[in-house]
């Protein structure tokens, strides 16, 4: 159960990867229109692909947490 959990998360995380930041920020947004999971694998990316300026070598909880500041998410 759980690893099926985990092989379905990093496939969110493979199809979102690609995606440019405003549509990232249009899926997390999206509510009503994806699931969770699949929310959460786009600001995953969307943590990864911001700016240094943004995330200032922060831990990944703090970097998260400042770019759904940034990005108003």
């Amino acid at each position: 159960m759980i690893r099926q959990r985990i092989i379905e998360f990093s496939r969110c995380i493979r199809q979102t990867y690609g995606l440019p930041q405003d549509m990232l920020v249009s899926v997390i947004t999206a509510r009503d229109r994806y699931t969770p999971r699949f929310r959460a694998a786009a600001l995953r990316n969307l943590v990864c692909d911001a700016p240094l300026v943004v995330t200032r070598g922060m831990p990944y909880a703090a970097r998260r947490r400042a770019v759904r500041r940034f990005y108003q998410v």
